[in-house]
């Protein structure tokens, strides 16, 4: 049996869709919308590195050059253009990360459906980056409040650090990859529902947690 990659049924009906695609022996479409993703997340990094380039004018190495106008201008243009090239090598480090952390416990699975799972998840992370830009065109921050959120208690409760980032990172959209992995992982693989949730839960709260690290410590505001 044929079947075609398809992320928005995967996204909204997570357990129906991998119910069939884990009878599917072909599945055609994939790298044509895996190149579609590279190229939005490409678009949308771009985008948002341009509308924070305010908070780049302010790096002390930047106000000494004292720019003119239109080489202002110039550096714009060639931050926004680093942050597509980023934003198109971003998807390979997180879906071979979150592939190879599943594939570890599900071997079952096979590291390519586990790599069709993780791409399913990077979607929303890309509609979750979506939903922050016009925040940051409105503010020119690098970084800003994901407005579907824990993120607007941490502002609140926490001036700076960690619990600001990890609450910020408690979201629709991480919720929701990860109802979508452990849905697939129930269906694609023969272990039980309880270790397929403890493995998700696991995994989710493990990145979040190292993600709120990095970024705190990127900020130099870890506590």
């Amino acid at each position: 049996m044929t079947g075609r990659a398809q992320f928005i049924p995967a996204l909204t009906k997570p357990y129906t869709y991998f119910s069939f695609y884990k009878e599917w022996k072909e599945k055609e479409g994939f790298w044509i919308r895996f190149i579609a993703i590279l190229a939005v997340s490409g678009l949308l990094h771009a985008l948002s590195f341009f509308a924070a380039y305010p908070s780049f004018k302010t790096i002390s190495f930047v106000e000494s050059a004292k720019l003119s106008g239109a080489e202002q201008e110039l550096l714009r243009f060639f931050i926004s253009l680093a942050g597509g090239a980023w934003g198109i090598i971003v998807p390979f480090l997180i879906l071979q990360a979150g592939t190879l952390y599943l594939y570890v416990f599900f071997r079952d699975v096979g590291y390519k459906a586990l790599f069709y799972v993780m791409s399913v998840v990077y979607v929303l992370f890309l509609i979750g980056l979506a939903f922050e830009l016009p925040f940051q065109f409105a503010t020119g921050a690098e970084e800003v409040v994901q407005p579907l959120g824990f993120g607007f208690t941490g502002v609140l409760f926490f001036k700076h650090g960690f619990w600001q980032e990890l609450l910020n990172s408690i979201n629709l959209f991480t919720v929701w990859g990860s109802v979508v992995i452990y849905f697939a992982l129930r269906q694609l693989s023969f272990k039980a529902k309880s270790y397929c949730l403890a493995i998700t839960i696991c995994g989710s709260v493990f990145w979040i947690i190292l993600y709120s690290l990095y970024a705190a410590l990127v900020s130099g505001q870890l506590v």
